[in-house]
């Protein structure tokens, strides 16, 4: 997914020596957003199986130690001074440019066990994504203009697209998207300001409370 407003899709890449696990990130500006591909001595490494990121400390740690070599690790990513897409509802005090946003809300799900007593469990999770876009925002993509809950319905095809194109990038983590609601209007939310939409689906995951 693209963010309308480009706020965190500069794309940096950063080259590291290998035979380590832990790779710091120093962003020239701005913090890291999402991490686009991962080479080690020209080989792609595989996300969840060969490592996973810490956003919170800007760091991929690799789950073994990665092949020696001088600068033989590189590390691509998008960086930004913001991001759009949140665990949590924005703030009603944010400007218009804060807009449009995306939060993510997990929202329910159940777990069994599948065997006996010390056998994994898989639970099944209920997902929330509420889109949120401001009155007056025009957004032009691939030369169509986009505004209100039109652009807010758009990012919501997105997000399911994104899901189907790239469930493989969460596997094993998590798996099986199934999608209970496409993008549905909730109408125009005064507090906010905002035209809101939520898209509704569903992933499973093995022992989940673990991850």
């Amino acid at each position: 997914m693209t963010d309308p407003r480009s706020r965190a899709e500069t794309s940096q890449t950063e080259e590291f020596n290998g035979g380590g696990t832990d790779f710091s990130l120093t962003p020239s500006s701005g913090t890291v957003s999402c991490i686009t591909g991962i080479t080690v001595t020209g080989s792609a490494a595989n996300k969840w199986s060969d490592y996973y990121i810490d956003f919170q400390n800007e760091k991929v740690i690799f789950y073994s130690a990665t092949a020696g070599g001088t600068n033989n690790v590189d590390i691509t990513y998008n960086r930004g001074t913001t991001n759009w897409i949140y665990p949590d509802k924005a703030k009603t005090s944010l400007g218009a440019t804060s807009f449009p946003r995306l939060n993510i809300l997990l929202v329910g799900g159940t777990g069994e066990r599948l065997g006996q007593y010390n056998s994994n469990i898989e639970s099944v999770l209920h997902f929330q994504v509420d889109i949120w876009t401001k009155e007056n925002y025009i957004a032009t993509i691939s030369s169509v203009k986009y505004e209100g809950d039109k652009l807010a319905e758009y990012i919501g095809y997105q997000v399911i697209k994104a899901f189907e194109d790239n469930i493989n990038d969460i596997h094993p983590q998590l798996y099986n998207f199934r999608l209970l609601s496409p993008p549905r209007d909730m109408g125009f939310n005064v507090e906010y300001q905002c035209f809101h939409i939520i898209v509704e689906f569903e992933l499973k995951g093995i022992d989940t409370g673990e991850s």
